[in-house]
């Protein structure tokens, strides 16, 4: 009987080998399919700013001398690898593969413990082979440490149970605090699993207390070095970042249609993210602000927003929820698509294993396990809390990633449990349950995005980078995509004019100059342009017209004014 058993945990535990192996292999395969992407050497956006940061901390700056307005954690596990191994853009890939590869695993186990051995089997895999969760894993992104930590998270929890198990309490609140770290609104969950731990199950009181008390402990040696940092350097105690208002704005003024907005047009990077929200607060308020006060000033201009139109904010919200819970992976200034583009393994898997297609499997384990709600609660407020945290600012495929665990694991009970009850002939629920999952599809799959608007953009930032390192021939044929895609777009067609006139094919350039004027005609820098162009085909008096727009309409740029006073003396 012994003997048994221990095969049988010999063979769960081989089992899990293969899962983290084929995750791993998997992720490894994908990096070398886009290793000659321009993203992956040439970083951008949010993943050229923490390697920037990471860099400055490994040189010995591990005391940041400024108050945190992002998350650090990622910055800091990124300074670790390259104290270690030295700066590059394998590392890092490499490493947060086998993070990813061992959150696989997590999810599986804790998916044993919450519903059955063969959910969280089939949940692990399905997480090792999940695109989404592969392209995260292969980019400068936090996403892939939050994901590892979430699955830490989940099975801290699945393992707290019983008398001899109150230290795991204390690694919750470790897993907890570094995903709040990572991802500030998982500090919504503090008081859903406070919550718990309260009123779950405990063999005694003094268990039950003993565990809350561990578990506000971790929280608390994680996130109270944060707080103190915070508070010697921005002047007010911050457990995490003061990021919260200008996020919270940009998701909720009039105006906004919950995906991201910068507060200025064109600077979507973090350190003009900080800029424009201290300066912007400070011109209007007349004085010099402190962190907390430029977070509390964009919180005041929400909150006035939501009491002068709250129908429109409850409208806004809805949508929200619903772009949380949509089948396109919302990109950021790397795009998911474009990386999936550029792999075959992503570009054949991606097509047909989305998120359209685990979350309604996640809404048929959900009913297939209702009978188990109690037990169940836990997952349940984690990813309704969860949600609404993303969708109370606004939404990126990334924020809605740490989501993907506990959806995993239910949709590895839908599968375990509807082939269970079909071989079972046990129709009643699970055709009651199938009606419920096409609704869901139904819901998650609907086109509510402007998908072709994002992609054309995605294909502009993409020829962007290309042009910015000098690959101006491969930038084109991504410029032209993104018009041909999206030809309203005045940017796109700048980008391809600008583009054109640089390799010289200035009768090209014309037209798509034209056509950006025509959607937006205060593009100052397309009329100065376009002068350029027309200047350099000999058609001077259009140049000077279009030099004399340009300078009306930016007249502290002197190179407009000083083309024509020299086209002028020419004659």
């Amino acid at each position: 009987m012994a003997s048994d058993d221990a095969n049988h945990r010999r063979r769960r535990m081989w089992g899990w080998v293969a899962v983290f192996a084929l995750a791993l292999i998997v992720r490894i395969i994908y990096l070398f399919q886009i290793r000659d992407l321009i993203y992956f050497d040439h970083l951008v956006g949010d993943a050229k700013g923490y390697d920037a940061w990471a860099r400055r901390l490994a040189a010995g700056e591990w005391w940041w001398p400024d108050a945190f307005y992002q998350a650090p954690l990622y910055p800091y596990f990124l300074a670790v690898i390259y104290k270690v191994f030295g700066a590059g853009v394998w590392t890092p890939r490499v490493v947060q593969c086998v993070l990813g590869a061992a959150g696989c695993v997590g999810v599986g186990l804790a998916g044993g413990r919450w519903l059955s051995h063969r959910a969280g089997l089939v949940a692990a895999v399905m997480l090792a082979l999940y695109p989404p969760a592969i392209y995260f894993d292969g980019i400068i992104q936090k996403a892939s440490l939050g994901f590892a930590l979430m699955a830490g998270l989940l099975c801290a929890l699945a393992w707290s149970t019983g008398p001899k198990r109150r230290w795991v309490g204390l690694v919750a609140g470790w897993m907890l605090g570094a995903l709040a770290l990572t991802r500030e609104n998982a500090m919504a969950l503090v008081p859903v699993v406070l919550g718990w731990l309260l009123l779950r199950h405990a063999e005694t009181n003094r268990d039950r207390w003993a565990m809350v008390t561990l578990f506000v402990t971790g929280l608390t040696v994680v996130l109270l070095p944060v707080g103190y940092h915070n508070w010697r350097t921005g002047g007010a105690f911050s457990p995490t970042t003061f990021q919260m208002g200008p996020n919270f704005y940009m998701g909720n003024h009039a105006g906004a249609d919950g995906r991201y907005k910068p507060m200025i047009p064109g600077r979507e990077t973090p350190e003009f993210e900080r800029t424009d929200a201290s300066e912007i607060a400070e011109r209007e308020t007349g004085r010099k602000l402190s962190p907390r006060d430029v977070s509390d000033y964009w919180m005041g201009r929400s909150r006035a927003y939501i009491r002068s139109d709250p129908a429109d904010w409850v409208k806004l919200t809805c949508r929200k929820w619903w772009l949380v819970w949509n089948r396109f992976e919302i990109p950021d200034t790397e795009s998911y698509y474009i990386y999936r583009d550029a792999s075959p393994l992503l570009g054949v898997a991606g097509r047909v294993w989305h998120f359209g297609v685990l979350c309604p499997l996640a809404v048929l384990g959900a009913w297939l396990t209702w009978t188990r709600r109690r037990e169940l609660g836990l997952l349940y407020a984690l990813i309704l809390v969860s949600a609404a945290s993303v969708a109370m600012f606004y939404v990126f495929s990334r924020y809605r990633y740490p989501l993907v665990p506990i959806v995993a694991m239910f949709a590895g009970a839908g599968v375990v449990e509807g082939v269970s009850r079909a071989e079972l002939r046990r129709w009643r629920g699970l055709v009651s349950g199938l009606g419920f999952t096409a609704i869901a599809a139904t819901y998650v799959n609907w086109p509510i995005n402007p998908e072709a608007e994002l992609r054309a953009g995605q294909q502009g930032n993409l020829g962007a980078t290309l042009a910015s390192a000098g690959r101006l021939d491969e930038a084109i044929p991504h410029f032209e995509r993104a018009a041909a895609i999206h030809p309203d777009a005045p940017r796109l067609r700048q980008f391809l004019a600008d583009a054109l006139s640089l390799s010289g094919r200035y009768a090209e350039a014309i037209p798509h100059y034209q056509a950006a004027l025509v959607a937006e005609p205060d593009r100052a820098n397309a009329d100065f342009n376009l002068a350029v162009a027309l200047e350099r085909l000999g058609r001077v008096d259009e140049a000077i017209v279009h030099y004399e727009r340009a300078a009306g309409l930016d007249p502290a740029d002197g190179g407009a004014r000083g083309a024509i006073d020299r086209l002028r003396g020419e004659r």
